[in-house]
């Protein structure tokens, strides 16, 4: 099977992540063969028409069986519905796949999905989605075909499993914050303004409440706690300053959602302590692999609780939750499910015949699968 994976950059380095995850499956004969092209880096340098037209050509020359919009959801890219509809009508047409990864307004409050995204997903034969619940819905009301949930990921070539040893290793801090200050401007009917809002308090009451004890990384903030932004791929280092790690409060709570910062902060080998996601907990284990809170005030109630445990227990529970995360929830382990998926979906005469490998193992999968697919019949 060949794989034609149109990826959401400017070049390959971009998200090399994904680009592993396709050489290994090459070398583990999952796929036969790929092609990884950036659309943003083509469409700069040749225009989005001949981005179309190339990906039309090239899956009739050289017969690639899926092809992949990754993660086709940045505004101001021209309509892909001419460039899917001809894919579609090719006498040995490919599976079409696209994906979404940010947490975009699952009502009709802002920021909603980008109109491109929403052709894309009406004309592809599977949208992956970060979030379901009422996000799924709503997809499903423009008219997607058929939206599978695929959570978010660790990128296994930037990041990977590590361990604390806390009688040698040096914090600098009680607990670490990553995450920038959004803009807030005044606009209550957006969701993301009401995001935002959470987050400022968030901050507001971990700085207030552990002083020094705080560090807070991102762009934005004005707190005597403020140590400025982290560079992406140092991310981890700077969780391993805390002897615990607060997540950024998320953006949506659709089923499922959690960006992919919730796998570095847990492969870092760092205690995690995250606001609770409907559902969340059925790919993450509460109090085993994060600990989720329902507010803020049970944020901080949790980090004392966490700061006074056996550091030897804390720690080695930590590298475990790590080693989970290396070996269940990277870009490889992704992309290997939705071509699987896709696989199934041709051999099933079009029809979905998902095998969701990032459960929990004791998760119900039958039952799990009335949240986690959608289908337009």
């Amino acid at each position: 099977m060949k794989v034609l994976f149109l990826s959401q950059g400017k070049q390959i380095s971009d998200h090399p992540g994904w680009h592993d995850a396709l050489v290994k499956l090459k070398t583990e004969r999952e796929i036969e063969d790929f092609e990884n092209i950036p659309y943003f880096g083509y469409a700069e340098k040749f225009g989005w028409d001949e981005f179309y037209k190339m990906v039309v050509d090239k899956c009739e020359e050289e017969k690639f069986e899926i092809v992949y919009f990754h993660h086709f959801h940045s505004k101001g890219k021209p309509s892909p519905r001419l460039c899917m509809e001809k894919l579609l009508s090719l006498s040995n047409r490919p599976t079409i796949i696209t994906s979404c990864g940010d947490g975009f307004s699952d009502n009709w409050m802002r920021p909603d999905y980008p109109d491109d995204f929403k052709e894309a997903s009406r004309l592809a034969d599977i949208t992956f989605s970060t979030q379901m619940g009422k996000a799924a819905d709503k997809m499903m009301k423009w008219g997607a075909k058929n939206v599978v949930l695929s959570p978010l990921s660790m990128c296994q070539v930037r990041f990977s499993a590590q361990n604390v040893i806390p009688e040698t290793h040096q914090f600098d801090f009680d607990v670490v914050f990553v995450g920038s200050k959004n803009s807030n401007r005044i606009n209550p009917i957006s969701k993301f303004w009401w995001a935002t809002k959470e987050r400022d308090e968030l901050v507001r009451k971990l700085s207030q409440h552990f002083g020094k004890r705080f560090g807070l990384f991102g762009k934005g903030w004005n707190y005597p706690s403020a140590q400025g932004p982290t560079p992406f791929d140092k991310q981890q280092d700077t969780f391993r300053r805390g002897r615990l790690v607060v997540g950024g409060n998320p953006y949506s709570y659709s089923d499922y959602y959690s960006s992919n910062r919730v796998f570095f902060e847990i492969s870092s080998g760092i205690p995690t302590v995250e606001l609770a996601v409907p559902r969340l907990d059925k790919v993450l284990r509460n109090n085993d692999h994060v600990y989720f809170a329902n507010n803020i005030p049970e944020v901080i109630k949790k980090i004392e609780h966490l700061l006074s445990l056996d550091s030897n227990e804390l720690y080695t529970k930590a590298a475990k939750a790590a080693k989970y995360i290396e070996n269940n929830h990277t870009q490889y382990h992704r992309m290997k499910f939705k071509i699987d998926t896709a696989k199934r979906y041709k051999a099933n005469n079009y029809k979905l015949d998902v095998k969701f490998p990032f459960f929990l193992p004791e998760v119900d999968l039958e039952e799990e699968m009335k949240y986690a697919i959608r289908q337009n019949h």
